[in-house]
């Protein structure tokens, strides 16, 4: 592979123009450090512009072995695709720019996107306990609006979604998402939401977060009002939300522990 860059039309002038000019590791160095996925985010400004520049990486067991290098080209191309759609719905930042550098058969990839720094994930707010009912029903609502777009989140956790005072909701990384012509069933849509409801077991016990007022009712009612109706299925749901996730806890604590 040749390197070469992607940007989407409404990047401003400025920034592409650093990108076209700069190798990714000038701006990687030049970024200031964010917390979460991994170590792999830095915020940048460029003639003015607030954008986030994050270096791809793997994580799991494959991170052991090629932990930022890849061969194939079309999984970044697909969640390119996926987040300029979304970007268009006001469900996801706007990309600026991929930027793919070639290492022998393999390579490296560089995103860029426009940053919303008043737009703290769920887990920040958590942390700074201001997750409240109001906008737990702003988060479910726009998981429901989500999946009405077609699009089951890959890896749906407190991270990945931001949220605003005003309540507007955006979601990051679809690498590993499936965005469809129609809105899923049923089923895959409340394994979806089952993904979150690990993600936040897991920051519980892991962080010795307190659960957030009425947390799992205000989540289905935000859902229902994103999808457009209250399903039968959201019932049970709750239920599962609330029973936890088994020997993880178990694990969990002994992480915490550690």
């Amino acid at each position: 592979m040749k390197e070469f860059r992607r940007f989407h039309p409404s990047t401003p002038a400025e920034v592409r123009e650093r990108v076209e000019h700069a190798a990714p590791e000038e701006l990687w160095s030049a970024g200031e450090a964010l917390p979460g996925g991994r170590g792999t985010a830095r915020l940048l400004t460029v003639g003015g512009h607030r954008v986030i520049f994050k270096r791809e990486r793997r994580g799991g067991m494959a991170a052991s072995l090629l932990p930022d290098l890849y061969l194939l080209e079309g999984p970044f191309r697909r969640e390119w695709e996926m987040a300029c759609r979304l970007a268009e719905a006001d469900l996801a930042p706007q990309p600026y720019a991929q930027v793919f550098r070639p290492a022998g058969p393999l390579f490296a990839v560089f995103t860029l996107s426009q940053a919303v720094p008043e737009a703290p994930s769920l887990l920040g707010l958590w942390m700074e306990r201001r997750l409240g009912p109001e906008k737990l029903r702003a988060a479910g609502a726009a998981i429901g609006r989500l999946h009405a777009a077609g699009l089951l989140h890959g890896d749906l956790n407190a991270g990945n979604l931001l949220l605003d005072d005003g309540g507007t909701a955006l979601f990051l990384d679809f690498r590993h998402s499936r965005l469809g012509p129609a809105p899923p069933p049923a089923g895959p849509r409340g394994r979806n939401l089952l993904r979150l409801s690990r993600s936040l077991h897991k920051l519980h016990h892991l962080r010795s977060l307190p659960w957030p007022e009425g947390c799992w009712e205000a989540l289905a009612e935000g859902y229902a009002s994103g999808w457009g109706e209250r399903e039968p299925w959201l019932e049970e749901w709750i239920a599962r939300s609330r029973r936890g996730f088994g020997l993880s806890h178990l694990r969990w604590r002994l992480l915490r522990g550690s």
